[in-house]
This record gives structure tokens, C-alpha cells and sequence, in this order.
């Protein structure tokens, strides 16, 4: 990661916060406080243990018109207990100008210099008015964001640097009553092939609000993004938990299938498995497969007898059943795991063959 140097205005930042901080001596207190930092109040959550020995992640989030920077900041309260610091700045007026999203670049530069955060763990996450004035910092080449995150409004930048094609990942969230949701849904179109990877989400019948029932979701992306992963966390699909039940509920249709995903504790150190689950199953195309059949998750610890049955001998392992639940593809094995193998072993069940327009 290539970070250009950004001099900061020491008349606004006390003596403490102008050097760099040692472990023991942060600036700012763990838990919550609002300093005011390059001419703004600046809403703060930070972990309660900060080690320079594990830098932390941090979230930088914009709020929308007439917005509060601590209900920002309190939509990602929990996350600091995953080690992410939250940054919440207040604009200046009731919208975000231009001088202010200088300052929050400003002062997304001064949290890194002061404090254990990784650079290549940053994240900007923007709200109604924050999401329409995210793209100077989605693509600002300092600050260099792994994620960007478009929350009821959309990007309007037709292009990106080229460091995005490979280091930022790309997420809009919306409620489907939200007069933004056709500006979430072209945020993919516009950022398609520009970006690591993109795409939108919606919540059903929801108006212009925080999208509360994709939360959970918005929190595991921004891990995966980053390089988290845990064996058995996975949300690239609705995952069930019975084999049996999948099949069952394929019974009335004329076509469809199941995948099996077969996961142990041990996979955390097989990069196949990481790989599998934060790059090959979030590729659009095996996706698009992927949604049309019904998704069981299964620890093999508590489910070996059923797992060998299909013959799963490792982990871990794609299992494709047909809708009679006979298997039709077992894939396993450190290179097992090929996009296209993936998403060929879902369309060979699945009801809609086309690929996406």
C-alpha cells in the first residue's frame, strides 16, 4: 500500500495528538469521546485494548442530511469489540460540504498517525448525504480505503483508480421503498470490472433508512474484505442446517439442487479455505448459480457419517446434490476450488442455466 504524506494543522491538534502515541498513552480514551479534530466534532468508539502489536481496524462514517454523528457512530457500536475503531465526524452545516470532506480525510490521516490502526484495514462507510459524498474518499489514493460502502444513495464516480481494481471492495445497501435504490442497484453497473468486486443489497420494504436487517451482513463483509475469516462464518448464502429439509423443500419444484458446504475448525489454516469462502463464492457468476439452489452448511465434527456418506473425505468440501438429493459433483482439495469449477457444479442443477444479462 502506497500512502501519501498529508501535514496536518498542529493549531487545531493538541501536542499529544500531533505525535505519535505509544501503547500505553492514546490520545484518546478507549470507549466513546468527541474531540474536535481539523474543525469538526468527531464522534469516537475505540476498542477497549489497543496494542500496537495488533493494529485495529477502522470504519470512517459519513452521516446523511440533518444527521447525528453519534447515530453513526451507535450503528456500529458493537464493532469495536471486533477491534474495528469507529470514526464519526459531524459536518459542518446540516450536509456534508467539500471543505468538509477535505477535514474528514484530514482526520482520517491524523487517526492512523496516533493511533494502532492497520492502513490496508480502512474502511468508509457513507449514509443517504454521507453515501453522496463518499466518492472523494472511496478513491482518495492516500487514505486507500479496502472498502467503501454506499448506504441509501450510490456512487456517482464513472471511474476509479487503478489500485481499486484489485484493492477495494464495493457494497450498496438500500431498503427497496427507498427512492435511492436505483442509484444502489447502478452503483454496480458503474463500478463493474473497476473495483475488486461490487455489488447491492436490498432490504425488502424498507423506505430511506438504515437497512437494520442487513447489518449482520454489512459487518461479515467488511471482515472479508479485510482478510477475516473463520471457518463456518460464511454469508454468501442462506445457509440451512439439514440436508434432509433442503431436499424436502425441492419436492413440489420441477428442477433445482442442493450445495453442501462441509466446514471443520482446522480449515482456518488452509488458505483453499479462505479463499473459498471470501473470493469464489462471492464471484457473481457463482452466485448467480448458487442463489437458485437451497445452501446447507454442516460442521464435519457433529455430521461425519452424513458427510462420508456423500463422500467428503476432507475439508473443506462443496458437496452438488440434484433435487432427488443424489450427489452429482464432490469437490475438494486444495485446487478443487477454481471459480469456474464452482460455477460450473451449480449450474449443473440449477433451474435457470443463462448467465446474467
Amino acid at each position: 500500500m502506497r500512502l501519501v504524506a498529508i501535514v496536518l494543522s498542529l493549531s487545531i491538534l493538541t501536542p499529544l495528538e500531533g505525535r505519535a502515541a505509544r501503547a500505553d498513552d492514546w490520545p484518546y480514551p478507549p470507549g466513546r469521546s468527541s474531540p474536535v479534530i481539523e474543525g469538526l466534532t468527531v464522534e469516537l468508539d475505540l476498542p477497549r485494548e489497543l496494542s500496537k502489536d495488533k493494529p485495529a481496524s477502522m470504519v470512517v462514517i459519513l452521516h446523511g442530511a440533518g444527521g447525528t454523528a453519534t447515530g453513526m457512530a451507535g450503528s456500529l457500536r458493537e464493532w469495536t469489540g471486533l477491534g474495528y475503531v469507529i470514526c464519526a465526524p459531524k459536518s459542518t452545516d446540516q450536509t456534508w460540504s467539500a471543505p468538509d470532506i477535505q477535514a474528514v480525510k484530514r482526520i482520517a490521516e491524523h487517526m492512523k498517525s496516533v493511533l494502532p490502526i492497520d492502513p490496508a484495514k480502512v474502511h468508509v462507510v457513507g449514509f443517504s448525504n454521507g453515501g453522496w459524498n463518499l466518492d472523494p474518499l472511496a478513491f482518495d489514493d492516500a487514505l486507500h480505503p479496502c472498502s467503501a460502502t454506499w448506504i441509501a444513495a450510490g456512487c456517482r464516480t464513472g471511474s476509479a483508480p487503478k489500485w481499486a481494481k484489485k484493492g477495494l471492495g464495493v457494497l450498496a445497501l438500500a431498503g427497496t421503498e427507498d427512492g435511492n435504490a436505483k442509484s444502489a442497484a447502478e452503483t454496480v453497473k458503474i463500478l463493474d470490472g473497476k473495483v475488486r468486486c461490487v455489488e447491492a443489497r436490498f432490504q425488502p420494504g424498507l423506505g430511506h433508512a438504515w437497512p437494520d436487517k442487513l447489518e449482520p451482513y454489512l459487518k461479515w463483509w467488511h471482515g472479508v474484505m479485510e482478510g477475516r475469516f473463520t471457518p463456518g462464518y460464511d454469508m454468501n448464502f442462506d445457509w440451512g442446517d439439514s440436508i434432509e429439509a433442503a431436499v424436502q423443500s425441492l419436492a413440489d419444484q420441477k428442477k433445482g439442487g442442493v450445495i453442501v458446504y462441509a466446514w471443520a475448525a482446522e480449515d482456518q489454516d488452509k488458505p483453499h479455505a479462505k479463499e473459498l469462502s471470501n473470493e469464489v463464492l462471492m464471484d457473481p457468476l457463482v452466485r448467480h448459480y448458487g442463489n437458485q439452489l437451497k445452501a446447507v452448511l454442516l460442521d464435519r465434527s457433529t455430521c461425519t457419517d452424513a458427510l462420508t456418506a456423500l463422500g467428503v473425505t476432507e475439508t473443506p468440501a462443496l458437496v452438488v446434490l440434484d433435487k432427488k438429493g443424489e450427489v452429482e459433483k464432490v469437490l475438494q482439495g486444495e485446487k478443487a476450488f477454481k471459480t469456474k469449477s464452482v460455477a460450473s457444479a451449480f449450474k449443473s442443477v440449477a433451474p435457470n442455466k443463462k448467465k446474467p444479462e
